[in-house]
């Protein structure tokens, strides 16, 4: 019996493909064009055919990472329809942490702490990618506030804004700890703190 041969990849995507993982390892000011090369297994005039720049690169490999978001191609929970689904989305980004040693941060986060004022495209797309991944802690928050469950005063854009910054500085954090810990139990504090936002007769539910 014949194995199915592996899919081709084509070269422009091999390009992107090298070029998000050394980012999201290194940043982008510290990888070279060469380096890309290298990793993808392509030439120069491969990379100029299908990029005018390394930027041009860059906004690419954003823009993909966009693309695989909106598709729920990505390893993270898209749903969040209970308190428990808020812990789970928490834990999926402190596992990983574990998993991979803490070896790095946002891929996003760590391209945008680069950005300059001349970078104004990327950093729309940034922040697009940034608006959706929000979206299912915004959709909850709202819901929540919508069938009373929530305090009177508690603001979900406000909730939002707290749960993916805690996201965030927990993946910064433990890439510089090398370690989990500080960012676990920033979770555990954050979860306690937003359960006291909820409604008495809520509390068991």
């Amino acid at each position: 019996m014949t194995k199915s041969a592996t899919p081709k990849i084509d070269t422009r995507t091999r390009m992107i493909q090298a070029a998000f993982d050394l980012f999201h390892q290194q940043g982008v000011n510290a990888t070279s064009v060469d380096e890309i090369l290298a990793k993808s297994g392509t030439g120069k005039s491969q990379f100029y055919h299908y990029f005018k720049s390394k930027e041009d690169l860059v906004h690419a490999v954003v823009e993909s990472f966009g693309e695989m978001l909106k598709a729920q191609k990505l390893p993270l929970k898209y749903e969040i329809d209970s308190w428990a689904d808020l812990e789970e989305w928490f834990g999926v980004f402190v596992n990983h942490q574990r998993r991979s040693g803490c070896s790095r941060g946002c891929p996003m986060a760590t391209i945008a702490y680069e950005l300059t004022g001349d970078d104004e495209l990327i950093r729309q797309d940034i922040n697009m990618i940034c608006e959706l991944s929000r979206k299912p802690l915004l959709k909850f928050f709202v819901t929540e506030q919508a069938r009373g469950h929530l305090v009177d005063g508690a603001d979900p854009e406000a909730l939002t804004d707290f749960c993916y910054t805690i996201m965030q500085g927990g993946l910064i954090l433990s890439k510089i700890q090398k370690d989990a810990a500080g960012f676990e139990r920033s979770v555990e504090h954050a979860i306690t703190y937003l359960k006291t936002l909820r409604k008495v007769s809520e509390i068991d539910r």
